[in-house]
């Protein structure tokens, strides 16, 4: 069975950007990261957005205040892949 969740930007550039990503492939807070990255570098890259993904590069993105635990819970709500798991990039944790 897939497990796909709702990663959002939580970005003053990219914000409102969305991904849903199978948690049982990127099973590691750094993995979901990394293919969230990737995803949206090659969006940018895609549609010719030359100085978004400038902005991209200096970006460092990352997930607080939610462990791995949290994501994979598969009991807190019955559609877990509609809630929205925020990646930030607009503070240093």
């Amino acid at each position: 069975m897939v497990r796909f969740r709702r990663f959002v930007a939580s970005s003053p550039i990219f914000s409102g950007y969305e991904v849903f990503l199978d948690i049982d492939i990127h099973n590691t807070l750094d993995k979901i990261i990394n293919q969230f990255y990737d995803n949206l570098y090659k969006l940018l890259e895609l549609y010719k957005f030359e100085v978004l993904v400038e902005e991209l590069k200096n970006t460092r993105f990352h997930i607080h205040d939610i462990t791995m635990d949290d994501i994979t819970m598969d009991h807190i709500e019955s559609n877990n892949s509609e809630k929205k798991i925020y990646v930030c990039d607009k503070c240093s944790s």
